[in-house]
Protein backbone atom coordinates (compact mmCIF):
# COMPACT_ATOMS: atom_id res chain seq x y z
CA UNK A 1 0.00 0.00 0.00
CA UNK A 2 1.17 3.27 -0.90
CA UNK A 3 -1.58 5.28 0.45
CA UNK A 4 -2.51 5.56 3.80
CA UNK A 5 -5.17 6.95 5.80
CA UNK A 6 -7.03 9.56 6.04
CA UNK A 7 -5.73 10.00 9.38
CA UNK A 8 -6.29 12.69 11.82
CA UNK A 9 -3.82 16.10 11.04
CA UNK A 10 -4.13 18.65 13.21
CA UNK A 11 -2.93 21.32 10.44
CA UNK A 12 -4.71 19.75 8.14
CA UNK A 13 -7.85 18.02 9.15
CA UNK A 14 -8.17 14.73 7.25
CA UNK A 15 -5.56 13.95 5.28
CA UNK A 16 -4.85 10.93 2.78
CA UNK A 17 -1.11 10.01 3.12
CA UNK A 18 0.58 9.12 0.35
CA UNK A 19 4.06 7.57 0.55
CA UNK A 20 6.37 8.19 -2.42
CA UNK A 21 9.11 5.29 -0.16
CA UNK A 22 9.27 1.90 0.38
CA UNK A 23 10.91 2.29 3.34
CA UNK A 24 11.81 4.47 6.40
CA UNK A 25 14.67 6.74 4.16
CA UNK A 26 15.60 10.30 5.66
CA UNK A 27 18.47 12.58 5.30
CA UNK A 28 17.47 13.66 9.61
CA UNK A 29 17.40 11.75 12.52
CA UNK A 30 15.02 13.70 14.50
CA UNK A 31 14.83 12.60 18.35
CA UNK A 32 11.65 13.34 18.68
CA UNK A 33 10.66 11.40 15.11
CA UNK A 34 7.23 9.09 15.82
CA UNK A 35 8.24 6.46 13.46
CA UNK A 36 11.71 5.91 15.43
CA UNK A 37 15.43 6.15 14.96
CA UNK A 38 16.89 6.41 11.08
CA UNK A 39 19.73 3.84 11.49
CA UNK A 40 21.20 4.84 8.00
CA UNK A 41 20.57 8.21 6.83
CA UNK A 42 20.91 8.98 3.11
CA UNK A 43 20.59 12.06 1.20
CA UNK A 44 20.59 11.39 -2.33
CA UNK A 45 17.48 11.31 -4.20
CA UNK A 46 16.34 7.80 -6.62
CA UNK A 47 13.14 6.11 -7.66
CA UNK A 48 11.70 4.05 -4.62
CA UNK A 49 8.21 3.55 -6.13
CA UNK A 50 7.09 3.86 -9.38
CA UNK A 51 4.12 6.44 -10.00
CA UNK A 52 1.03 4.62 -11.90
CA UNK A 53 1.62 2.01 -8.91
CA UNK A 54 0.55 5.31 -6.44
CA UNK A 55 -1.95 6.55 -8.94
CA UNK A 56 -3.94 3.47 -8.93
CA UNK A 57 -4.27 3.10 -4.93
CA UNK A 58 -5.31 6.51 -5.12
CA UNK A 59 -7.74 6.27 -8.45
CA UNK A 60 -9.44 3.31 -6.22
CA UNK A 61 -9.29 5.32 -3.12
CA UNK A 62 -11.71 8.20 -5.16
CA UNK A 63 -13.89 5.43 -7.72
CA UNK A 64 -14.59 3.80 -3.78
CA UNK A 65 -16.62 7.21 -2.41
CA UNK A 66 -13.23 8.00 -0.52
CA UNK A 67 -13.44 11.62 1.44
CA UNK A 68 -10.41 14.04 2.64
CA UNK A 69 -9.72 17.18 3.51
CA UNK A 70 -6.13 17.20 2.02
CA UNK A 71 -3.34 14.44 0.18
CA UNK A 72 -0.37 14.89 1.80
CA UNK A 73 2.89 13.13 0.38
CA UNK A 74 4.79 12.58 3.54
CA UNK A 75 5.15 8.79 4.69
CA UNK A 76 7.91 6.76 5.82
CA UNK A 77 10.13 9.59 5.71
CA UNK A 78 11.53 12.46 3.81
CA UNK A 79 9.18 12.61 0.54
CA UNK A 80 11.62 15.09 -1.75
CA UNK A 81 14.28 12.25 -1.58
CA UNK A 82 12.28 10.77 -4.21
CA UNK A 83 13.01 11.31 -8.09
CA UNK A 84 9.36 11.20 -9.00
CA UNK A 85 7.83 13.81 -6.78
CA UNK A 86 7.05 16.32 -9.50
CA UNK A 87 5.62 13.82 -11.66
CA UNK A 88 3.67 12.69 -8.51
CA UNK A 89 1.57 15.85 -7.78
CA UNK A 90 1.19 16.35 -11.58
CA UNK A 91 -0.70 13.00 -11.69
CA UNK A 92 -2.49 13.69 -8.42
CA UNK A 93 -4.23 16.92 -9.63
CA UNK A 94 -5.13 15.48 -13.00
CA UNK A 95 -7.47 12.70 -10.67
CA UNK A 96 -8.81 14.87 -7.33
CA UNK A 97 -9.35 18.25 -6.88
CA UNK A 98 -8.50 18.21 -3.42
CA UNK A 99 -5.57 20.46 -2.74
CA UNK A 100 -1.90 18.78 -2.96
CA UNK A 101 0.09 19.01 0.33
CA UNK A 102 3.90 18.07 1.10
CA UNK A 103 5.52 17.47 4.00
CA UNK A 104 8.94 17.99 4.15
CA UNK A 105 11.70 18.54 6.69
CA UNK A 106 13.30 21.28 4.01
CA UNK A 107 16.51 19.75 3.38
CA UNK A 108 16.87 19.17 -0.05
CA UNK A 109 14.84 22.74 -0.72
CA UNK A 110 19.19 23.94 -1.44
CA UNK A 111 17.71 21.67 -4.40
CA UNK A 112 16.69 23.68 -7.72
CA UNK A 113 15.10 20.65 -9.08
CA UNK A 114 13.38 19.81 -6.04
CA UNK A 115 11.89 23.69 -6.09
CA UNK A 116 10.92 23.42 -9.07
CA UNK A 117 8.84 19.89 -8.62
CA UNK A 118 7.56 21.39 -5.47
CA UNK A 119 5.66 24.40 -7.80
CA UNK A 120 2.73 22.57 -8.08
CA UNK A 121 1.89 21.55 -5.38
CA UNK A 122 -0.79 23.66 -3.19
CA UNK A 123 0.63 23.84 0.53
CA UNK A 124 4.47 22.91 0.97
CA UNK A 125 4.94 22.70 4.88
CA UNK A 126 8.97 22.72 5.46
CA UNK A 127 10.48 22.52 9.01
CA UNK A 128 12.64 24.05 10.88
CA UNK A 129 13.31 23.48 14.28
CA UNK A 130 16.38 25.00 14.95
CA UNK A 131 17.95 27.96 13.95
CA UNK A 132 22.03 27.53 15.25
CA UNK A 133 24.08 25.00 14.39
CA UNK A 134 24.88 23.58 17.74
CA UNK A 135 20.90 23.15 18.11
CA UNK A 136 20.02 21.75 15.03
CA UNK A 137 22.92 19.28 15.09
CA UNK A 138 21.30 18.47 18.66
CA UNK A 139 17.71 17.99 17.54
CA UNK A 140 17.69 17.06 14.12
CA UNK A 141 20.80 15.00 13.96
CA UNK A 142 21.77 15.05 10.00
CA UNK A 143 23.46 13.47 7.40
CA UNK A 144 27.00 14.43 7.28
CA UNK A 145 26.60 16.58 4.33
CA UNK A 146 23.42 18.74 5.14
CA UNK A 147 24.66 21.94 6.59
CA UNK A 148 22.25 24.27 8.20
CA UNK A 149 23.18 27.50 6.58
CA UNK A 150 22.55 25.69 3.18
CA UNK A 151 19.24 24.76 4.52
CA UNK A 152 17.97 27.72 5.21
CA UNK A 153 19.44 29.39 1.88
CA UNK A 154 17.00 27.32 0.50
CA UNK A 155 14.11 27.76 2.25
CA UNK A 156 14.84 31.35 1.47
CA UNK A 157 15.22 30.93 -1.85
CA UNK A 158 11.79 28.75 -2.02
CA UNK A 159 10.12 30.97 -0.44
CA UNK A 160 10.84 33.65 -3.26
CA UNK A 161 9.98 31.60 -5.85
CA UNK A 162 7.46 29.65 -4.75
CA UNK A 163 3.59 30.97 -5.32
CA UNK A 164 1.43 28.47 -3.08
CA UNK A 165 0.95 28.67 0.71
CA UNK A 166 4.11 28.01 3.04
CA UNK A 167 3.04 26.97 6.36
CA UNK A 168 6.60 26.24 8.33
CA UNK A 169 6.84 23.80 11.15
CA UNK A 170 8.92 24.14 14.42
CA UNK A 171 8.46 21.01 16.40
CA UNK A 172 9.81 22.59 20.37
CA UNK A 173 11.58 19.85 22.47
CA UNK A 174 11.70 20.81 26.01
CA UNK A 175 15.40 21.79 27.15
CA UNK A 176 16.51 21.22 23.59
CA UNK A 177 15.17 24.21 21.12
CA UNK A 178 12.73 25.91 23.08
CA UNK A 179 14.50 29.04 25.23
CA UNK A 180 14.41 32.29 24.48
CA UNK A 181 17.55 32.57 22.61
CA UNK A 182 16.61 29.78 20.60
CA UNK A 183 13.73 31.61 19.36
CA UNK A 184 15.86 35.03 19.30
CA UNK A 185 17.55 33.22 16.49
CA UNK A 186 14.65 31.67 14.92
CA UNK A 187 13.08 35.27 14.77
CA UNK A 188 15.89 36.69 13.24
CA UNK A 189 15.95 34.48 10.13
CA UNK A 190 12.30 33.92 9.99
CA UNK A 191 11.80 37.72 9.88
CA UNK A 192 13.60 38.25 6.19
CA UNK A 193 11.09 35.64 5.37
CA UNK A 194 8.11 37.25 4.48
CA UNK A 195 6.90 34.30 2.37
CA UNK A 196 5.80 31.89 4.76
CA UNK A 197 2.49 32.54 5.69
CA UNK A 198 1.89 30.33 8.91
CA UNK A 199 5.23 29.67 11.19
CA UNK A 200 3.27 26.51 13.26
CA UNK A 201 4.78 25.78 16.81
CA UNK A 202 4.26 22.11 17.67
CA UNK A 203 5.86 19.46 20.11
CA UNK A 204 6.04 16.22 20.86
CA UNK A 205 2.56 14.06 21.32
CA UNK A 206 3.23 10.67 20.06
CA UNK A 207 5.69 8.05 20.43
CA UNK A 208 9.21 9.40 19.46
CA UNK A 209 12.81 8.53 18.77
CA UNK A 210 14.21 8.93 21.89
CA UNK A 211 13.10 8.65 25.50
CA UNK A 212 14.33 12.71 26.53
CA UNK A 213 12.69 14.37 23.64
CA UNK A 214 10.29 15.85 25.89
CA UNK A 215 6.92 18.04 25.00
CA UNK A 216 6.81 21.76 26.15
CA UNK A 217 4.07 22.68 28.15
CA UNK A 218 1.12 24.81 26.96
CA UNK A 219 2.61 28.06 28.54
CA UNK A 220 5.70 27.98 27.03
CA UNK A 221 4.25 27.43 23.49
CA UNK A 222 1.89 30.29 23.89
CA UNK A 223 4.84 32.37 24.62
CA UNK A 224 7.19 31.17 22.11
CA UNK A 225 4.52 31.83 19.23
CA UNK A 226 4.10 35.47 20.43
CA UNK A 227 8.04 36.06 20.50
CA UNK A 228 7.67 35.01 16.77
CA UNK A 229 4.74 37.37 16.30
CA UNK A 230 1.84 37.59 14.51
CA UNK A 231 2.56 34.32 11.48
CA UNK A 232 3.00 31.67 14.83
CA UNK A 233 0.46 29.64 16.17
CA UNK A 234 0.46 26.95 18.18
CA UNK A 235 -0.89 24.04 16.70
CA UNK A 236 -4.21 22.68 18.74
CA UNK A 237 -6.76 19.71 18.46
CA UNK A 238 -7.55 17.75 15.20
CA UNK A 239 -10.59 19.53 13.10
CA UNK A 240 -11.36 17.96 9.67
CA UNK A 241 -13.74 15.69 8.36
CA UNK A 242 -14.71 11.80 9.52
CA UNK A 243 -14.67 8.71 6.92
CA UNK A 244 -17.86 6.97 6.24
CA UNK A 245 -17.07 5.03 3.35
CA UNK A 246 -14.66 1.99 5.00
CA UNK A 247 -13.94 -1.81 3.20
CA UNK A 248 -12.33 -3.14 6.28
CA UNK A 249 -12.19 -1.20 9.59
CA UNK A 250 -9.17 -3.28 10.70
CA UNK A 251 -7.19 -2.66 7.09
CA UNK A 252 -7.72 1.02 7.26
CA UNK A 253 -6.80 0.94 10.98
CA UNK A 254 -3.58 -1.24 9.91
CA UNK A 255 -2.75 1.36 6.95
CA UNK A 256 -2.71 4.40 9.68
CA UNK A 257 -0.86 2.41 11.69
CA UNK A 258 2.44 1.42 9.73
CA UNK A 259 2.83 4.87 8.76
CA UNK A 260 2.19 6.58 12.26
CA UNK A 261 1.05 5.59 16.10
CA UNK A 262 -2.33 6.55 16.90
CA UNK A 263 -4.74 6.99 19.85
CA UNK A 264 -8.06 5.53 19.93
CA UNK A 265 -9.80 9.08 19.71
CA UNK A 266 -7.95 9.60 16.28
CA UNK A 267 -9.94 6.37 14.95
CA UNK A 268 -12.90 7.58 16.41
CA UNK A 269 -12.79 11.18 14.68
CA UNK A 270 -11.61 9.61 11.12
CA UNK A 271 -13.05 6.19 10.68
CA UNK A 272 -16.86 6.97 12.29
CA UNK A 273 -16.79 3.71 13.44
CA UNK A 274 -17.85 3.09 17.57
CA UNK A 275 -15.94 3.08 20.31
CA UNK A 276 -16.19 -0.35 21.29
CA UNK A 277 -15.59 -2.04 17.69
CA UNK A 278 -12.61 0.33 17.51
CA UNK A 279 -11.30 -1.49 20.59
CA UNK A 280 -12.65 -5.05 19.61
CA UNK A 281 -10.27 -4.76 16.72
CA UNK A 282 -7.45 -3.53 18.27
CA UNK A 283 -6.97 -5.74 21.25
CA UNK A 284 -7.63 -8.76 18.44
CA UNK A 285 -4.71 -6.73 16.42
CA UNK A 286 -2.80 -6.63 19.84
CA UNK A 287 -3.02 -10.16 20.29
CA UNK A 288 -2.16 -11.32 16.94
CA UNK A 289 0.92 -9.74 17.42
CA UNK A 290 0.39 -7.17 14.23
CA UNK A 291 0.63 -4.18 16.74
CA UNK A 292 1.40 -2.58 20.32
CA UNK A 293 -0.10 0.07 22.81
CA UNK A 294 2.38 2.68 23.92
CA UNK A 295 1.57 5.11 27.07
CA UNK A 296 2.96 8.57 26.37
CA UNK A 297 2.45 12.03 28.02
CA UNK A 298 -0.62 10.39 29.71
CA UNK A 299 -2.33 8.65 26.45
CA UNK A 300 -2.09 5.30 25.05
CA UNK A 301 -1.00 5.12 21.46
CA UNK A 302 -1.16 2.67 19.17
CA UNK A 303 1.68 1.45 16.97
CA UNK A 304 2.70 -1.20 14.20
CA UNK A 305 5.21 -3.53 14.96
CA UNK A 306 6.26 -3.91 11.20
Amino acid sequence: MYIFGPVPSRRLGLSLGVDPLTSKSCNLNCVYCELGRSFKLVNERKLFVATDLIISELKRFFEKGGKTDYVTISGSGEPTLALNLGELIAEIKKITDKPVAVITNGVLLSDPQVRKELMAADVVMPSMDAFTAAAYTKVNRPHGSVRMDEVIGGLKKFAAEYKGRIWLEIMAVSGMNDSDADIFEAKKVLDTIPGIEKIQINTVVRSRAESFADPVPDERMKHIASMLGSRAEVIGKFKGSSIHTIDSIEDAMMDALKRRPMTLIDFEMTLGVKRDELETNLNTMIDRGLIVKDTFNGKDFYKSKN
